[in-house]
């Protein structure tokens, strides 16, 4: 799903500049891409697309995220550790956190890892056509561009 992810990200400005879904679907089939990596994407996309606008983007300090058990025992410590940077350094709010959160959770425990934080990250980022601090943005492209994200 990241090689999906990393391809949309790098073809289309945004969300709204993607094809509808049964024709991106079908762009994406004829590229190579697999069907369970193309359905993951699309879901995806079908969820930022329906969730609601995120405005600008409102940072309240003092506030911690505390994991349940269940979250614990499925994300990896880095990805939590990465998730906290990104939210206090203002590179992503809450609602764009837990989107990460959500999606990760639905993937196999193996694919579960720090790189895929990063591009769920991009993803949300990109659909919310938000800008990042280069450094971050840097880091978190890095992912798209890793032996661990691309074939």
């Amino acid at each position: 799903m990241a090689d999906v992810i990393a391809f949309l990200i790098k073809h289309f400005y945004d969300l709204d500049a993607c094809p509808p879904p049964s024709d991106l679907g079908q762009i994406l089939e004829d590229i190579g891409f697999n069907d369970i990596e193309i359905n993951q994407a699309l879901m995806l996309l079908e969820v930022l697309a329906n969730s609601p606008e995120v405005e600008e983007t409102q940072y309240r300090s003092g506030v911690m995220r505390v994991y349940c058990w269940e979250e614990l025992e499925s994300l990896p410590q880095d990805v939590v550790n990465l998730l906290y940077f990104l939210d206090h350094a203002q590179a992503i709010n809450g609602e764009q956190r837990e989107f990460v959160v959500h999606a990760l959770l639905h993937l196999p425990p193996d694919e579960i890892t720090v790189d895929m934080a990063k591009v769920l990250t991009l993803l949300v980022l990109w659909a919310h056509k938000a800008e990042l601090p280069a450094l971050i943005g840097e880091e978190l492209m890095m992912a798209l561009h890793g032996k661990a994200v691309m074939h």
